[in-house]
Order: C-alpha cells, then structure tokens, then sequence
C-alpha cells in the first residue's frame, strides 16, 4: 500500500531527528563496533567444473555422464578392489558354511565381474524423479564408476534408458533396499515417462535382507551409514544428509550452480563403495565387536 504524503514527510522527519542525534542504521553499526560484513554471494558453479564429466545420449534423450574409477577419486582405498575380488573369487569355498540365500549363492558361484552394484538419487519417495543412477562394476583390478545425472527433470528418461541398457548385461544386480525402493521407484518412472518396460532382470541380492538377517540384533539399526560405522570403520564428514538431497537438486536446476551436485555425486559413490563392503563381510561372516 503506497504511502500518503503526510506519511511520507513525517518518515522523512524521524529520520532527520535519528540523524541529528547519531543514530546509525543497524548495519553500520555492525561494522562500527568490528561486526564483519556480510560475505558477497558465491558465484556459480558450473557442472562441468564440479563433476567432470561427458554430455551422453541413451535413445535419443540426453544426460551427464560421470565415469572414474575409484583410484582417481582416492589412491588409499584402491586395496579395497583387491580385497573384494579375492574374497568374490573364494565365496564358494564357504558355500555350506554361509546358510546363504539363492541371491548371495549366485555371487558366491559367479566372478567380481559380473556384479553390478547400483544405487538411485531421487527427488523424494514413491512416484518421485530419479535424477541420477549411480553405478559400479570390477574391471581391470579397480572399481568402475558410472553415474548418470539428469541435469534437469526433462533429462530423466536417458538416464532410465542407460541404466535399463547397462542392467542387460549384469549377471547379478546388488543393491541396498533396491528390491522395495530403488527398481520399484526406477519401473514407476519408466512407466511415467512411456519408456520401454524393463527386460527380465538378472538375479538381484538385496544387501539390506542379508543385513537384517546377520545383524539386526547386534546393531543400533540396519541403516547403510549405520552398518557403515560399526562394520567399516568409517565415519563420513561433511556428507550431505539424505533429506536435504531433494531440495538441493532442485536448488541446481533453478540457478545451475553445481555445487551441491559435487557433494551428491560423492554421497551415492560411497554408497556404492560402503555397498561392496557389506559385500565382503557378509561373504566371509564377519561379526561387529561387542
């Protein structure tokens, strides 16, 4: 509502007065009394900056690409591929001492290779937008990382199209709760966006259910970072926090600063990471202390 006049001249008047009694605005005070001032805005930052990656095309529709191996993002943790490979290649020798499921005696029987560990990015829970499909696979002696990004909501179906291309040649699909969230929540979106359904999808073991069944009652809860801290020793700092992960996509695609994107690029790698872990101990019936 605009002012009147009078309205205007007597604002104008307390103001003459604040000024003749040195009275300062509340802002330069701060500074008088040493208060810092207010960092200027950070400037963007662009995607290919925070996560180097390629422009890619899965039938026709576009996505961001982000492809590594787990030596180019830390050299310390490059005795973990060993390790997964070694005890991969040993399970079947524990066979009968393991009380395994159908799903976990097909890793035991097949090779490193032929796991493919996945885990989603999404905008919420049931019917939300998958905006990034993180992918890892043992090639070569090193863990291999795909990460499909849409960089904005109309990019969705190229990354379903690629996973949907890179799952047919999967001999096992390993994921942590992919059975009740991750495949169910990747077919929602396919359907939504008319894409072809899913093929047959190969033998899929659900890390969470071989969690609970070894470790729901020796451990606070079978959440993966909890698993993570008690079973890996490993402690994240800095991590984004899964519920602000929503929020911060959106955040990019509204401004393009990337940012955020970086450190939800890094949450679902080590993700992915903590996943062949859980791998391992399950493998070779390892125990939490205490």
């Amino acid at each position: 509502m605009a002012l009147s006049e009078s309205g205007k001249r007597k604002i104008q008047a307390l103001m003459r007065r604040a000024a003749k009694l040195g009275v300062t605005p509340a802002s330069q005070m701060a500074q008088s009394a040493g208060a810092p001032a207010a960092p200027p805005p950070l400037e963007p930052v662009e995607l290919a900056r925070a996560c180097v990656g390629v422009e890619a095309d899965a039938g026709g529709a576009r996505f961001w690409r982000i492809c590594r191996t787990l030596g180019e993002v830390s050299s310390a943790d490059s005795s973990l591929a060993r390790q997964y490979a070694a005890v991969v290649r040993g399970a079947r020798q524990r066979f009968d001492e393991l009380e395994a499921s159908a799903e976990l005696c097909r890793v035991a029987d097949g090779r490193p290779e032929d796991l493919l560990f996945m885990d989603v990015e999404s905008c919420g829970l049931v019917g939300a937008v998958v905006f990034l499909v993180g992918l890892m696979h043992y090639a070569d002696g090193q863990f291999h990382f795909e990460q499909y990004l849409a960089r904005d909501y109309a990019e969705e179906p190229g990354i379903l199209r690629a996973f949907a291309e890179r799952l047919g040649a999967a001999g096992v699909l390993v994921t942590f709760n992919g059975k009740a969230f991750d495949m169910n929540l990747i077919r929602e979106r396919s359907a939504f966006n008319l894409l072809e359904p899913l093929a047959a999808c190969p033998p899929h073991l659900d890390l969470l259910h071989e969690a609970r069944r070894r470790w729901r009652r020796r451990l606070p809860n079978c959440k993966l970072q909890t698993l993570e801290r008690h079973l890996c020793g490993r402690h994240r700092v800095g991590d984004i926090p899964g519920a602000a992960i929503a929020d911060a996509y959106h955040h990019y695609v509204l401004t393009a600063d990337a940012r955020r994107i970086a450190d939800i690029v890094h949450h679902n790698l080590m993700d992915l990471l903590t996943m062949a872990e859980l791998l391992c101990l399950i493998l070779t019936g390892c125990e939490p202390e205490g």
